[in-house]
């Protein structure tokens, strides 16, 4: 029990850590903004995370995803270190930014979407999808699974303090999402403003945002990368 309750801050930590994807936070802020079917969306997109963690888990059970992770990260090396990829990806992205300015000049004012409504979304098991790849992607989840993994394992041979050391983890990678939907219920005045300017901004036309981000990007690749690999 002593190894258990030593153990919670650490678990804690793990699941806060795990839930620290921009894509779900933003999966979260849309859910909520939206308005529609908020408990049933955030239920599917939390089902998912945890699933996606528990079979992670699962699927690391005596192995050590350390080499896996340093082939990744080595290869990964290779790609940014080598200036090829970034002439490459910068013509890629001036070509873009061209063929933004061409739509932009055929289409001054860009068609708005006809509204739908709330019922031909999405299904709200559609978000199961991304809360179960969230958390099986990335190079960080490896290791927090693997090492979640071994520390409930140390906690204590019998299996009932083991599911209550994992059920810590899974409550601190949810918890956040769970207290900022509370949040934003307490305030309904604050949370009918962002739900509107939200709304608003849906229909904004972003496309010269992408052609200014795009263009800076290829001007700075292709400027940057024979500086950097001489």
């Amino acid at each position: 029990m002593a190894r258990w309750i030593a153990a919670v801050p650490t678990l804690v930590g793990f699941g806060l850590a795990l839930g620290l994807s921009p894509a779900l936070y933003g999966a979260t802020a849309d859910i909520l903004a939206r308005n529609r079917n908020v408990r049933a969306r955030l239920t599917w997109l939390l089902s998912g995370l945890a699933s996606g963690a528990t079979a992670l888990g699962l699927l690391l059970h005596g192995v050590n995803p350390a080499n896996l992770v340093d082939q990744v990260r080595q290869r990964g090396d290779a790609v940014v270190e080598n200036h090829v990829v970034d002439l490459v990806v910068g013509v890629v992205l001036l070509v873009a930014a061209c063929a933004m300015v061409v739509w932009l000049r055929v289409v001054p004012v860009r068609p708005q979407r006809p509204e739908r409504a709330p019922d031909q979304n999405s299904p709200p098991a559609a978000l199961f999808v991304l809360g179960f790849t969230s958390a099986i992607v990335g190079l960080t989840t490896l290791p927090i699974m693997f090492l979640t993994g071994r520390l409930v394992e140390n906690v204590s041979t019998d299996p009932v303090l083991r599911l209550c050391a994992y059920l810590v983890f899974l409550v601190a990678l949810v918890a956040p999402f769970v207290l900022l939907a509370w949040v934003w219920s307490r305030f309904p005045v604050a949370t009918q403003k962002v739900t509107d300017a939200y709304e608003r901004m849906l229909g904004w036309d972003t496309r010269w945002v992408s052609f200014g981000v795009m263009t800076f990007g290829g001007i700075a690749l292709l400027g940057f990368a024979p500086l950097l690999h001489r």
